[in-house]
């Protein structure tokens, strides 16, 4: 590079220094930027994908996470509703070749009829 040439491009860069300290803004540095901006946007578009990757993990979590808590509570709330309207029979016997207790357990609708007082007789 000849001492021309490294004077003219000192010469361009420090008059497009003062050129953009006044607004004034030429095609070659809107081109340089474009150039930066295009390098550095594989930069940014990684660290983007990072984050989003991460926090759309973190999301699914919670989403299950809640999802298994409503599932949990809607299962008590079953048992308990089925435990409320039947009854639970139990019946033990002992098997005469192992004399073991077996223990069986049952569960039968409960009679949702209620009694009526009878009339008092005068």
């Amino acid at each position: 590079m000849s001492d021309d040439q490294r004077a003219e491009g000192q010469q361009s860069r420090y008059g497009s220094r003062l050129a953009r300290m006044f607004g004034y803004v030429t095609a070659k540095d809107r081109g340089e930027w474009e150039q930066e901006r295009m390098q550095n946007r594989r930069n940014v578009n990684a660290v983007k994908k990072g984050a989003k990757s991460s926090l759309s993990s973190m999301m699914e979590f919670g989403e299950r996470n809640i999802g298994s808590r409503l599932d949990a509570a809607h299962r008590v709330a079953a048992q308990t509703r089925f435990e409320e309207s039947h009854d639970k029979v139990v019946s033990r016997h002992r098997d005469p070749r192992t004399r073991s207790i077996v223990e069986t357990v049952d569960y039968e609708p409960k009679d949702e009829r209620q009694e009526i007082e009878p009339d008092i007789e005068i």
